[in-house]
């Protein structure tokens, strides 16, 4: 199957590939001045409030830049990326990447391709944030891991295939784990979900994409 953005996988597989186990801190030995690729495997961006309480602001997927945004306050200590699923990624300097940007507009338009997935992503959620309850921001958020990581199950059913714990679920809404517990349970009573183990089922997708029109 063809890489979404071709130039860009070219050049950063010229470096070496780092691999890191689920739920580890992505970082090189001087991450502020580097450009990763995420080859393989899934990463959150999060930040973490003052009370110690995490939210989960983007998940890259495979063939991702990050950071996608450069700005040195964007990338302080507050900002984390960490792997939701075991990951390979090759890291850059970012005066290479600059100037590959600057000779080749193909590696422009991806770039400018995926800060508009990533813009379209944040709007997305913030909107959800203002006008949405938290029951539709649980929904919302179970759609998503649906879409990243669902598998087909049986009698039609999808299979979020890696363990979400309530407290997961509320880092990637800003909900509290007791509120997200609450609208967990308001699911499974209506039966729009349930729990094959410990990963979520969804018996049918329309059914609970119907929640949010």
């Amino acid at each position: 199957m063809d890489t979404k953005f071709p130039v860009l996988e070219s050049f950063s597989k010229q470096f070496k590939p780092m691999l890191f186990r689920r739920k580890e801190t992505i970082s090189d030995s001087d991450d502020l001045n580097h450009i990763f690729y995420l080859n393989q495997g899934y990463i959150r961006l999060y930040t973490v409030s003052r009370d110690g309480n995490e939210l989960t602001l983007h998940i890259f997927s495979p063939s991702s830049i990050f950071p996608i945004l450069w700005n040195k306050d964007l990338q302080s200590s507050e900002y984390y990326f960490e792997s939701l699923t075991p990951v390979e990624v090759y890291s850059c300097e970012k005066g290479k990447l600059e100037q590959l940007i600057a000779e080749k507009t193909s590696a422009n338009l991806e770039i400018i391709r995926q800060l508009t997935s990533f813009s379209e992503s944040t709007i997305k959620k913030l909107e959800l944030k203002i006008f949405g309850d938290a029951y539709e921001q649980v929904v919302a958020t179970i759609l998503d891991l649906a879409e990243y990581f669902g598998k087909a199950g049986a009698g039609g059913s999808t299979i979020i295939s890696y363990w979400f714990t309530h407290h997961d679920i509320a880092s990637l809404t800003g909900l509290s784990r007791e509120r997200v517990t609450i609208e967990i349970n308001n699911l499974i009573n209506k039966k729009l979900i349930s729990y094959d183990g410990h990963f979520i089922a969804i018996p049918k997708l329309e059914l609970l994409k119907a929640e949010l029109e």
